[in-house]
């Protein structure tokens, strides 16, 4: 979640061409890639095609601004809710921790 609201936040500046996400969100381009397409057809982003279809720029939607504002929302009202003592005992579980099995590949980015 927090990498799709990290592209919105790129876009909600203005139209933006992929370059300056990729950029911006500090990610690969096989990964953008399948997060614009993703967005796109959620209806979070739209893509707008320059002349020849060369040049494409994104644009954030009522629907990306919603989900950027909660996600903006949630994790403010979020800040500061985990104490160190807190993060020491979740340091401690993970520690104690058993693996459950090998992970499956996902091809959705989410």
């Amino acid at each position: 979640m927090e990498m799709i609201c990290d592209i919105l936040k790129v876009v909600s500046a203005g139209p933006t061409k992929p370059t300056h996400i990729l950029y911006k969100a500090n990610m690969s381009w096989k990964v953008l890639s399948s997060y614009l397409d993703f967005l796109t057809s959620s209806g979070m982003l739209d893509k707008e095609d320059a002349e020849g279809g060369k040049r494409s720029t994104y644009r954030l939607t009522t629907k990306g601004r919603k989900v950027l504002s909660l996600y903006d929302g949630l994790k403010e009202s979020l800040n500061g809710t985990i104490s160190l003592e807190t993060s020491e005992n979740l340091g401690r579980m993970l520690e104690n921790a058993k693996p459950i099995g090998p992970r499956v590949a996902v091809s959705t980015p989410w």
